[in-house]
């Protein structure tokens, strides 16, 4: 999927309606705290993402409170830099989630004011499991949620790099062909030699 790196592709996506999905999470401002609880909700939706197909989580984007249109984006809410950093959000992944995210991405998006930004966390699939160390549990994404999980499911993502999923996808065609014979190399039609003799 395309990651969002501009104000204006961000304000994009909340004029096109585009919904939440298994690789896409909005966030407000409001999620990004210091306090133990947000703590344990970043590190559990990140590795959550990472432990399922990976994607991206917008962290400065509302979603509508609204029931009906609980997974779209309502508007930009910008975080401010000072009070929250990117250097503090990447020392809660990488304090907080183990073993540690490899590819991991964040992007601040410049806003309307100096110290205003939004921070797109591009997150790749991982072929390990994902513990958020804050309350000792491995999270995957669920439709537009994170849930806890069960002991195959980590033992599955652990497999992904020994027995990797692999498709195979190709295309028959069918094709007809005229076939030019030259006069003189000619083959004679094929005389049947006992229907020959008795006729």
């Amino acid at each position: 999927m395309m990651v969002p790196k501009t104000k204006e592709e961000l304000e994009k996506l909340i004029s096109d309606k585009v919904e939440e999905s298994l690789q896409l999470e909005y966030k407000g401002a409001g999620a990004l705290q210091h306090g133990d609880k947000e703590k344990k909700e970043i590190a559990k939706d990140v590795s959550a993402m990472a432990n399922s197909a990976g994607g991206v989580i917008i962290y400065g984007i509302k979603e509508y409170d609204d029931p009906d249109r609980k997974h779209l984006p309502e508007k930009i809410t910008p975080i401010d830099r000072i009070q929250f950093s990117k250097e503090s959000l990447e020392q809660i992944l990488s304090s907080n989630i183990s073993p540690r995210i490899e590819g991991l991405l964040i992007h601040p998006v410049a806003l309307y004011q100096p110290s205003e930004a939004a921070y797109v966390v591009e997150i790749p699939q991982s072929n390990t499991a994902h513990q958020n160390f804050a309350d000792g549990r491995y999270y995957r994404r669920h439709n537009f949620e994170s849930r806890w999980m069960l002991d195959y499911e980590v033992r599955d993502i652990m497999n992904r790099s020994k027995h990797p999923i692999m498709m195979l996808e190709f295309i028959i065609e069918r094709s007809v062909h005229e076939v030019k014979r030259d006069p003189l190399f000619s083959v004679p039609p094929f005389i049947d030699p006992i229907s020959t003799i008795y006729s």
